[in-house]
């Protein structure tokens, strides 16, 4: 009786899963694919949602305090000459710090608004990003009534 040669073990797919059938006896089946049920990026709700308006609103609430002394004193220093008959130099400055701050404040808080799904990730970074700006270029504006 002569044998065959042996066959070296060939490898087996990944989707097919040796399953026992009787006592001794093993087969192969086919797994069933299931098809990943991963949520696609544009719905995947974002986690982190709340940092950036949470960070602006801290950076403008930081500012607070420096903004409004300014205003205050810029307004003092002012004094002497009168709404009508200072020049547009100290003027301007003066009327348009709280609209700039408070614009700040509204892009900011405009940044929450946004639905909370990574799609919109990038645009809520950059409306907070913008409302920290504008509310931050409060103070040099106000440094320059007085040089």
């Amino acid at each position: 009786m002569t044998h065959a040669p042996a066959r070296p073990p060939q490898p087996v797919p990944y989707d097919h899963v040796s399953r026992p059938v009787g006592a001794n006896h093993v087969t192969t089946a086919t797994a069933p694919r299931i098809p990943a049920v991963h949520p696609p990026a544009q719905k995947a709700r974002d986690r982190e949602w709340w940092c950036p308006p949470l960070i602006a609103l801290s950076v403008v609430a930081s500012l607070y305090l420096p903004a409004f002394s300014l205003l205050g004193f810029a307004t003092m220093a002012t004094d002497s000459c009168g709404p009508d008959s200072c020049p547009d130099s100290a003027m301007v400055p003066l009327k348009s710090a709280p609209y700039l701050y408070l614009t700040g404040i509204g892009l900011a808080l405009l940044s929450c608004v946004f639905p909370w799904n990574l799609r919109w990730r990038t645009p809520r970074i950059a409306l907070a990003i913008a409302g920290a700006a504008v509310s931050a270029s409060v103070v040099p504006l106000l440094l320059t009534v007085f040089f």
